[in-house]
């Protein structure tokens, strides 16, 4: 067996090297949960439902739909309220921790847990609402809305459609950008039809955008 020379200890750069993995790792683990403990106490503070390892639920509020890929997240936060959605991603901000949305849990990649660990998840279940506006034309949705459920509530109130993909189960958030369907060649994608958004910005400030308000995010948004 190959020794290196130079240490009097009788322990080897393999060895040492070992040993500095291992601190790398308690280091990490202190960092994740010191993440966990700041953010935990930050949302208990403003008020938001939130779930932290030490939760019951905790294992069921972080199972993706493809479990082989399953990061863990530092929290798990549940906002009902605009103003909860801001203090929550200040909670974040201030714990130095990054932020994703989890809408109807349908990605390959984990993509609503943050694809790697200790992200603040923003599970937007209580958010979820769709409305139309008969007078305008235009549909308002937001939250874990699925692709189904938007076809269904046009067609059986309204009797009125919109481009959408052929999964049921897909979120129309995670479609807008893709997910094509039987419209698709003739109108495109719902960010193609798309006249608004409200959004929240990493700083916790909510604002609209549009072509004619917040117009340069308006185009971020949409991807063109």
């Amino acid at each position: 067996m190959h020794r290196t020379s130079g240490l009097n200890n009788g322990t080897s750069h393999h060895d040492l090297a070992l040993i500095y993995i291992v601190l790398d790792d308690r280091s990490h683990i202190h960092l994740c949960l010191t993440a966990q403990a700041d953010l935990g106490s930050c949302l208990d503070k403003a008020g938001i439902e939130n779930s932290v390892p030490k939760t019951s639920t905790w294992t069921i509020d972080i199972q993706p739909w493809n479990s082989r890929v399953n990061p863990v997240p530092s929290a798990v936060a549940f906002p009902k309220t605009e103003e909860e959605v801001s203090a929550a991603l200040k909670c974040a901000a201030d714990a130095g921790v990054k932020v994703t949305t989890l809408g109807g849990n349908r990605s390959f990649s984990s993509m609503g847990f943050g694809r790697n660990d200790g992200a603040l998840v923003m599970n937007l279940k209580h958010l979820k609402h769709l409305q139309y506006d008969e007078a305008t034309g235009l549909l308002s949705y937001g939250g874990p809305v699925m692709i189904s459920e938007a076809a269904k509530y046009m067609w059986s109130g309204f009797k009125r459609t919109l481009p959408h993909g052929r999964c049921p189960d897909v979120g129309m958030t995670g479609v807008a950008a893709s997910g094509f369907g039987t419209l698709s060649r003739a109108s495109g994608t719902v960010l193609d039809n798309i006249e608004a958004v409200r959004v929240a910005l990493a700083n916790g400030t909510i604002v609209n955008a549009s072509a004619k308000e917040n117009s340069d995010l308006f185009w971020g948004v949409r991807g063109v």
